[in-house]
């Protein structure tokens, strides 16, 4: 701009000259009205938009953004030595992990330590939604609000099914998969994109006819687990509540199949063994958790997620042979990575 007026005018304004002003004003509100037209352009197209805009988006379509999803599983509350009376364990008390930032959980149910038993069940979930609440057996040791005359706390099982608010690039995916098959009530892009919409779901297979004409089946998968009984009987009663006439749709979760993987991988001379087995044993879990109800283990795709560390050199892996059916999904089974370091040339 400073340049066209010196080409014209035949002169170079000088800086602090009024017309210097005014030309670097005027060419920072340009700048600003240009940027201001590419964010518009970008937010305009579910390819690109973000945030709100993309939230926006995805409304056109009647799909909104999943919020986080409490982890599920169960608490077991023993004594060391039976008692003649009962003991009741109140819906609502909390446990927790050990360590600097515990989690924690609430009994969803109430429950009785019957007279002469050592230990019983409850149903639990994470206090809070979120992956964080997904945690390993044996690490809820902690009673908050210890019921009368219950000595211990632990999980016997893995707390699972725990999820974060739902990414811009997840609400993407759901919402470019949802344009590419309309939705007409009653096919299978209807069937998959009301189960999709609910939080703790991540995949499922609607089989057509699975029972004869005029039947559906919808099997759940979550993330890396099978979802909650709560998430499948909300799901099994909103489409049953909308279903067509002479339609019965049945919902179940996933048959979950665990799938053993055994990797032996070499590491640079020098690196830390134990973070290396770490994060391949992270990459497997996180391969197993992108895996879709029906979706086969691929080998090579589980190889190429152990790579994607970057911090092997090679990797020999034996996975186990099941065939996954429609109903059902693949998850970690018996992991074992085992390392060894490169011989320095």
């Amino acid at each position: 701009m400073k340049k066209k007026f010196t080409d014209l005018a035949g002169y170079c304004p000088d800086e602090a000259s009024d017309i210097g002003i005014r030309i670097r004003l005027l060419a920072g509100e340009l700048y600003s009205l240009g940027t201001a037209v590419d964010w518009l352009k970008r937010q305009s197209f579910a390819q690109t938009a973000n945030g709100q805009e993309l939230e926006y988006r995805a409304q056109e379509r009647g799909l909104q953004r999943k919020e986080p999803v409490r982890a599920h599983g169960t608490l077991t509350f023993s004594r060391e030595s039976s008692i003649w009376f009962n003991l009741p364990v109140e819906a609502g008390t909390v446990c927790s992990t050990t360590g600097k930032n515990p989690v924690r959980y609430v009994t969803t149910e109430d429950a009785v330590l019957k007279a002469d038993t050592l230990s019983v069940e409850v149903p639990a979930q994470a206090e809070k939604g979120g992956v964080s609440g997904n945690t390993e057996a044996g690490t809820v040791t902690v009673a908050v609000t210890l019921p009368t005359g219950i000595q211990a706390v632990t999980n016997e099982s893995a707390f699972v099914g725990g999820e974060d608010r739902e990414s811009d690039d997840a609400l993407r995916s759901r919402l470019l998969q949802s344009c590419g098959s309309a939705s007409n009530g009653a096919n299978t892009a209807y069937y998959r994109d009301y189960a999709l919409a609910c939080g703790g779901v991540n995949s499922v297979s609607v089989v057509p006819r699975a029972n004869g004409t005029g039947t559906v089946a919808l099997y759940l998968g979550g993330r890396g687990c099978a979802p909650s009984d709560t998430i499948v009987k909300k799901i099994s009663e909103g489409l049953n509540a909308e279903r067509e006439i002479c339609t019965q749709i049945t919902v179940a979760a996933a048959e979950t199949v665990p799938v053993a993987v055994t990797a032996a991988v070499k590491a640079p001379a020098g690196t830390d063994s134990a973070e290396v087995r770490a994060a391949c044993e992270s990459a497997v879990q996180n391969y197993f958790c992108r895996l879709a109800v029906a979706e086969q283990v691929v080998p090579s795709a589980l190889n190429a997620s152990l790579f994607s560390t970057g911090m092997i050199g090679s990797c020999t892996l034996q996975t186990g042979t099941e065939s996954i059916g429609r109903n059902q999904l693949a998850v970690c089974g018996d992991l074992t990575v085992t390392v060894s370091q490169e011989v320095s040339p």
